[in-house]
């Protein structure tokens, strides 16, 4: 889904990003940043009060002065403890809210795109990255900026008291420092490309389980579930290797670092040593020196790691960022240039139509032009893959078309408010998709204050109601995903009603019947009638017995408008539509005879 390695550019853009998250709450990150300077001046207290204490035992102090540096000594500590606490509650408390907004920020852009960019993009991928890739920069907002603060506030005072207790030993014990560049600099990028690689292997794993969830039933139908559980152990293995060179790399990377810390006191053990045998270095002195640099150690190790989560980090971001930079191709009119339609009439002006991301797939659509005046029924039918769905498509303006016009109510649809525009039609789509809630949320869910009175009878209109009545928990009962736990036809049924719900102005029922019996079709069509014509209507269908009432038929053949007429005008015709009629009346007939 994403490049390997990420620029220069996009890393400028990952870092600029997470600063304007941070922005939001630089009140928090101040205060936060006052405790953790407070933490570290209490603990940096410590080894300076010890080395008071050793050094006036060596002097001869009494106990009571030794009891009174010892309760200083907790005193400090416990302040320093408290003052943490405060600073990886606040500061870790706006990693967590920065993780929320980000979050909200990329569904909301999500929601916002064109079909056409799902069209390219897997939505297991997508779910990876609002996932493992957000909490990646959670971990840059939070840890990535707690720590490396606390390095510079301790390496700060820290090497400034060793400087003052010896400045030779501390030019010597920090030698180690220039390696520890080295390893840092060295591990920096090939971590990152690493991470880049993982993150890669994840949401192809994370697509073929998504994808095999949802298809669950296509699955055990096929009696596939070995060969898909070997395809998902063969991108598993694949994720854990690419993780483990990725985890190689950052065990290497702290121990190293660890090691050279270490050599930061040994260097002390030697030269330190002779300076207290020598009488330059007091042995408070050196016991408090010892302290500081041991406080080094931790800073010094976080570095590699500070590192490795920045790079993972900003890694993410840029991954998100290329989501978040894509704009939608269906926009709302400029407020000035926005208009509204007078009626519900449709009109097709010369309309061509490709798919997008298709350059070799032939037009959908070839020069379209007809009419539907407002109050009518109009009906669409033709052969599978003649451009009837695109028609809905270009109406409900998920797609633009590559030339001509679409007009509702005499105004171009690319000239109304998206949100008018949609609101103004209901859409019973081909591919049914109910939200794995209960019965009543996707009945309402174009009218989230549907009464009951209102639910009953459009659940009656769409002739559900009665085997919704018969569930034991009625429209409270949950779905399952996809409305799995629904047939074929009581899924189409219930986006029937759900259209139904929303009163709208054009009521589109694209093959909305194809998978209920004829019986029961007739049963909903009759019902139907009232609806229709409250409304401009369209009903797409592969049977004639669902349009031949319709005040007009279209016929699509290869992207064209074939036919027009009624019923008995096409029939009269003897054309396309005549033929489908004797085939299906055969085919009906047969049927009857079995």
């Amino acid at each position: 889904m994403a490049n390997s390695t990420i620029s220069g550019t996009s890393q400028g853009k990952a870092i600029r990003t997470i600063l304007s998250y941070l922005r939001r709450y630089r009140g928090g990150l101040a205060a936060g940043a006052v405790c953790l300077v407070m933490a570290n001046l209490f603990l940096l207290a410590s080894p300076w009060v010890l080395k008071t204490a050793i050094d006036s035992l060596k002097a001869g102090t009494g106990g009571r002065e030794l009891l009174t540096l010892a309760l200083i000594i907790v005193a400090v500590t416990a302040a320093s403890g408290v003052f943490r606490f405060l600073m990886r509650r606040i500061i870790i408390g706006v990693s967590r809210k920065i993780e929320f907004d980000l979050r909200q920020d990329f569904f909301s852009h999500l929601e916002t795109l064109s079909p056409s960019f799902y069209l390219k993009h897997r939505t297991g991928d997508l779910m990876a990255l609002a996932t493992n890739d957000l909490a990646a920069v959670r971990e840059l907002a939070g840890p990535g900026v707690m720590y490396p603060m606390n390095t510079i506030v301790i390496s700060c005072f820290a090497v400034s008291l060793m400087a003052v207790l010896s400045w030779k030993l501390t030019l010597v014990s920090l030698l180690p420092m220039i390696l520890l560049s080295i390893a840092v600099y060295r591990s920096m990028k090939v971590i990152h490309m690493l991470f880049e690689k993982v993150q890669e292997k994840f949401a192809a794993l994370n697509s073929r389980a998504q994808e095999n969830l949802s298809g669950i039933r296509v699955v055990k139908a096929y009696a596939r579930e070995d060969h898909e559980t070997e395809l998902f152990r063969e991108l598993s293995s694949s994720y854990i290797e690419q993780n483990m060179k990725l985890f190689k790399v950052q065990s290497l990377l702290m121990p190293l670092l660890t090691f050279i810390a270490g050599l930061g006191a040994l260097t002390l053990l030697a030269y330190g040593g002779m300076q207290v045998i020598d009488g330059a270095l007091s042995l408070g002195s050196f016991v408090a020196f010892h302290g500081y640099l041991a406080m080094l150690i931790w800073p010094m190790v976080a570095i590699g790691w500070v590192m490795n989560i920045t790079q993972r980090g900003l890694a993410s971001m840029g991954r998100i960022n290329a989501i978040m930079e894509q704009t939608a191709d269906i926009r709302d009119p400029a407020p000035h240039e926005a208009k509204h339609p007078g009626d519900f009439s449709i009109c097709f002006d010369r309309v061509s139509f490709t798919y997008p991301g298709s350059p070799d797939r032939p037009p959908a659509l070839r020069g379209v032009s007809f009419t539907i005046g407002h109050g009518t029924t109009t009906a669409i039918v033709g052969p599978t893959g003649s451009g009837k769905t695109s028609i809905v498509s270009l109406i409900v303006r998920l797609f633009e078309p590559d030339s001509g016009r679409v007009l509702l109510g005499g105004v171009p649809v690319n000239e109304i408010p998206l949100a008018a525009l949609r609101r103004a039609i209901g859409l019973v789509p081909q591919d049914i998709f109910l939200f794995s809630t209960t019965l009543r949320e996707n009945m309402a869910f174009g009218a989230p204050a549907l009464s009951d009175e209102a639910l009953s009878r459009y659940s009656a209109v769409a002739a559900v109601r009665d085997e919704v009545e018969d569930f034991p928990r009625k429209y409270e009962t949950i779905i399952g995903e996809r409305g799995i736990n629904l047939s074929g036809g009581q899924k189409q049924r219930v986006a029937i009603a759900r259209a139904l719900a929303k009163d709208p102005d054009v009521l589109i029922l694209d093959d909305a019947l194809s998978s209920v019996d004829t019986n029961t079709e007739e049963t909903i069509l009759i019902r139907l009638k009232d609806e229709l014509k409250k409304r401009t209507s369209i009903v797409i269908s592969h049977r004639v017995s669902t349009v031949q009432n319709a005040d007009e038929i279209l016929v699509l053949d290869g992207g064209t408008l074939a036919e027009r007429g009624t019923h008995e005008e096409l029939l009269a015709r003897g054309g396309l539509y005549a033929d489908m009629y004797r085939k299906q009346a055969l085919a009906a007939d047969l049927d009857k005879d079995r």
